[in-house]
């Protein structure tokens, strides 16, 4: 999967877990819509998961401090070439 996949993978579940987010909250009690939004959100977490492993994070805050501030080493978005 190139970075631009991996990418729109997080973005729609993302879309998907704040749009379900706000049916939520004037349908609290929907069994399918909790359901759904759980199901989206492990999904989601794997995305980004699969994302960070592959390109680096996808924000400031979740790069790794062990080995100094790195999150500056990796290209701009405007520097990668796919």
């Amino acid at each position: 999967m190139t970075r631009a996949e991996a990418l729109r993978q997080v973005q729609m579940y993302s879309f998907a877990l704040d749009d379900t987010g706000l049916f939520l909250d004037t349908h609290p009690d929907n069994r399918a819509a909790l359901t759904f939004y759980d199901d989206t959100r492990k999904k989601y977490l794997e995305a980004v998961e699969d994302y960070e492993m592959q390109f680096g994070p996808l924000t400031a805050k979740d790069s790794d401090v062990e080995n100094g501030w790195t999150w500056v080493d990796a290209p701009w978005p405007w520097e990668v070439e796919e």
